[in-house]
């Protein structure tokens, strides 16, 4: 299995992939959008861009390609190692890249420009869903609104006929149920007169405990094959004023996850995510998990 597949599989369930010593694909959830020109409707999907910067390795892309091909931590690692070399020769020689169902990077005046593949879906909820051209949308409203206008004038009598019969009818019961309710407000009046209320008996105080409940964003600091590795790294991270860091469970490559917060919108949460990066950790990535 190609290293692009690896990174695609792993785009569609993470925010961040960071191919070490290379840099990251970052990626963002959209609405459903219209091309530049007009002529295709993309379904809602994830925006991917790159970022030359992230190159820190966190274990996510390797660990995916230990796994699924049964070979030993440091063997895939070599093996994201000559991508690399291989990828950093074409681009110094050809100045073009592409990364198949991904996207392409070309190297202008030293510069590293991303062109996301429009027609790949990352995003689980619109699997299935390919662009469609805008075109064949205005036509099926004309097929439908030329349908559709006669039975609608159709309707339109129909309902001014029933209108009238009903109105009646309705009325009678609007009447009903306002004597209805005059008849049961009394009956309660009655029984609240003659209800006597003793409150002198003072009650207990029970005090219930309340769980706390995280969200379902985490920003994660990183990953930890040893436990006693992650409990130094919550210990680090809530003398750095993170009281809330801890475990948020064991990913499928069976790497304990550490946050430091967990927040329940994904607003919240890449507001977060931006201001930890800039003052703690430029690897700090975004995890959705409930």
């Amino acid at each position: 299995m190609k290293i692009s597949s690896y990174i695609f599989e792993l785009l569609q369930s993470h925010d961040c992939v960071i191919v070490p010593n290379f840099g990251a694909l970052v990626a963002r959830n959209i609405s459903a959008k219209i091309s530049s020109d007009g002529s295709k409707i993309f379904p809602p999907n994830k925006e991917l861009s790159f970022n030359k910067n992230l190159v820190k390795n966190d274990g996510l892309l390797i660990n995916a390609i230990s796994s699924n091909e049964n070979i030993s931590y440091e063997e895939a690692e070599q093996k994201i190692t000559n991508w690399v070399r291989r990828t950093n020769k074409k681009l110094e020689k050809q100045r073009y890249f592409e990364i198949k169902n991904i996207g392409s990077i070309s190297l202008e005046n030293t510069k590293y420009v991303f062109v996301p593949n429009q027609n790949s879906i990352f995003l689980k909820s619109s699997y299935g869903f390919n662009s469609i051209d805008s075109s064949e949308i205005t036509k099926r409203q004309k097929n439908i609104n030329n349908t559709y206008l006669k039975y609608a004038a159709i309707l339109i009598v129909f309902l001014s006929l029933t209108g009238v019969l009903t109105k009646s009818y309705f009325d009678s019961i609007n009447e009903f149920n306002k004597a209805s309710y005059a008849e049961a407000n009394w009956e309660i009046e009655k029984k609240i007169q003659k209800a006597t209320f003793n409150i002198n008996t003072s009650l207990p105080v029970v005090k219930l405990p309340i769980r706390k409940q995280y969200g379902s964003f985490h920003i994660i600091a990183g990953s930890f094959r040893l436990e006693e590795n992650s409990l130094r790294m919550i210990s680090q991270l809530k003398q750095k004023g993170f009281i809330e860091a801890r475990k948020v469970g064991v990913n499928k490559f069976g790497l304990l996850q550490v946050a430091y917060n967990s927040y329940d919108t994904v607003e919240e949460a890449r507001l977060a995510l931006s201001e930890i990066r800039t003052k703690e950790d430029l690897n700090a990535w975004l995890l959705i998990k409930n």
